[in-house]
């Protein structure tokens, strides 16, 4: 018995092959998705708030309360003539028109000069699209967010997505390197761990035990 534990303990551990290093990419990158989702739901909260507080501000940074205001006057007036008379729809219409294409114009102008990632679209010209304020407004609360959410993830609070994001790039490079000694999953345990993620199925096997399986 003595013999035969001494001769599985000296004998080279199986190699992984392309199925075993596949499975264990996928089942790194389901296991900090799932830790981030986790983070990222406990950290929703802060971010709205950040963005509720800093709402008021942020709006009157964009100076549009004025246009704002301007737009809304012209699209109510636009669509109470609109309802009763069509004699002179073409000028009111053209003023709302116009005082939402300044609207647009200076969305366009923030967005480039704060690096907004995504854009204001409108391909809508249906006149049962009365009033674009909540559009636009939704835009704003969308754009207001993604700063505090950039802002958010560079305090030490957020530091726990980072360190996911890393080690999740630290893995898989180290299984795309590696040249198939199981050995890796050790790493893997390690830097899971270290995160957080817990349930790490088979990885939470004494690792001695588990190179006796594979065998």
């Amino acid at each position: 018995m003595s013999n035969l534990s001494t001769h599985i303990r000296k004998e080279k551990p199986r190699l992984m092959n392309k199925e075993d290093k596949e499975y264990w990419r996928k089942k790194v990158a389901d296991k900090l998705s799932s830790k981030r989702s986790d983070l990222e739901a406990v950290f929703e909260s802060d971010i709205q708030k950040m963005k509720d507080k800093k709402w008021k501000s942020f709006l009157k940074s964009l100076n549009l309360e004025n246009k704002l205001s301007t737009y809304a006057f012209y699209m109510k007036d636009y669509w109470k003539f609109k309802d009763e008379k069509d004699k002179i729809e073409r000028d009111k219409k053209q003023k709302m028109y116009n005082a939402y294409e300044r609207i647009k114009d200076k969305i366009l102008h923030f967005r480039k000069m704060r690096q907004w990632e995504d854009s204001y679209s409108d391909s809508s010209n249906s006149d049962d699209d009365r009033d674009k304020t909540s559009k636009i407004m939704k835009y704003l609360d969308d754009v207001c967010y993604s700063e505090c959410k950039k802002q958010f993830q560079l305090t030490k609070k957020a530091k726990s997505l980072v360190d996911l994001d890393n080690t999740e790039d630290l893995l898989i490079d180290a299984l795309h390197i590696s040249n198939s000694d199981p050995a890796i999953l050790g790493l893997i345990k390690y830097h899971l761990q270290k995160v957080g993620v817990s349930n790490l199925g088979i990885l939470d096997v004494n690792m001695d035990k588990f190179k006796q399986l594979t065998k």
